[in-house]
């Protein structure tokens, strides 16, 4: 189990100890500390269980940070939990048995919920209702109830989400099918997208509809500028495609980097930024992608530039 932090002594005992609290228990815990410069590793220290390995680096990022856990892991499945989040008691057993189940899968993921740090408050919606597409895909019951193996190719079915359906700290891995891939440091945002996407090409993938993880809300998370993230997704997408082989792939590739583009052009022209959404939005009809999809991105486009204008001739932001 790899758990990379940075800054996060306030929260990380409660990841630790959930992880601890599992009702199959990991054969190693890997902290790898991204630089820290608050109490963290007096935090870890507290800690006395002997499978806790802590490795301390030089601020460089998430991705290294996991690569160095990747680096240094030795066991059959990789689970990445963040330092700010925590498993429910049956996270790794159920997904340990449903990724054993099968050799030829490389990854399982599970739902979850969000929580506010300062209420301790759940979200309503859990992360499956935001992504109605999992409920279209072609699957088979998995091992275990509420879990579903997917049919067919997982990367061209996934791929089409508007994002992973799930996040690495809700997911398993099989370290064999894996292999040596490593996340990209120059994304600092949606990183995990980009490896996430390439591990899909390697197996079979499964799912489980049940939260298992808990992702805390709070003043310093990663992905709190919103705003932005379109064009931080279409940078992990552009990044991702040295990695796109097959004819098969490159399809579903190709049609999923166009709504990208179009994504972020849209979000762009929503800040006002009317001459780069234009830009981004040229780049759609560069890409060997669906006809369909860029012209109605034309028209989304020109609906998202109207009400920019829109708002600030009457001088209030436009809606993102």
């Amino acid at each position: 189990m790899i758990v990379p932090t940075y800054n996060c002594g306030r929260f990380i005992a409660e990841a630790i100890q959930s992880i601890l609290e599992q009702t199959l228990q990991p054969e190693e815990i890997i902290v790898v500390d991204d630089g820290s410069t608050d109490n963290t590793e007096q935090v870890i220290g507290t800690f006395t269980d002997p499978r806790i390995r802590y490795i301390r680096q030089q601020n460089a990022g998430v991705s290294v940070a996991r690569n160095t856990g990747l680096s240094s892991a030795r066991g059959e499945y990789i689970a990445f939990l963040d330092a700010d989040d925590r498993w429910r008691p049956t996270f790794l057993e159920k997904l340990h048995k449903v990724v054993s189940h099968d050799p030829q899968l490389v990854c399982a993921f599970a739902n979850f919920i969000r929580f506010e740090q300062a209420t301790g408050n759940v979200m309503p919606r859990d992360q499956f209702q935001l992504y109605p597409e999992l409920h279209q895909l072609s699957t088979v019951p998995g091992p275990i109830a509420n879990s579903h193996v997917i049919q067919g190719d997982a990367f061209c079915a996934l791929v089409q989400c508007g994002e992973i359906p799930s996040f690495t700290q809700a997911m398993m891995f099989r370290s064999r099918l894996i292999g040596k891939l490593r996340f990209n440091p120059k994304l600092r945002i949606c990183q995990d997208m980009e490896w996430v996407l390439q591990t899909f090409m390697q197996g079979r993938v499964a799912f489980l509809r049940e939260a298992l993880t808990e992702v805390r809300r709070h003043d310093t998370n990663a992905t709190r500028n919103h705003h932005v993230m379109a064009v931080h997704k279409l940078n992990a997408l552009r990044a991702l495609a040295p990695h796109v082989g097959t004819p098969e792939h490159q399809v579903a590739y190709h049609d999923r980097l166009v709504k990208a583009h179009v994504d972020a052009a849209f979000n762009q022209s929503q800040r006002g930024e009317i001459g780069p959404a234009l830009q981004t939005f040229t780049g759609a009809f560069q890409i060997k992608g669906s006809t369909l999809r860029k012209i109605k991105g034309v028209a989304r486009l020109i609906l998202g530039s109207a009400r920019a204008i829109h708002s600030m001739v009457l001088g209030r932001p436009s809606n993102a």
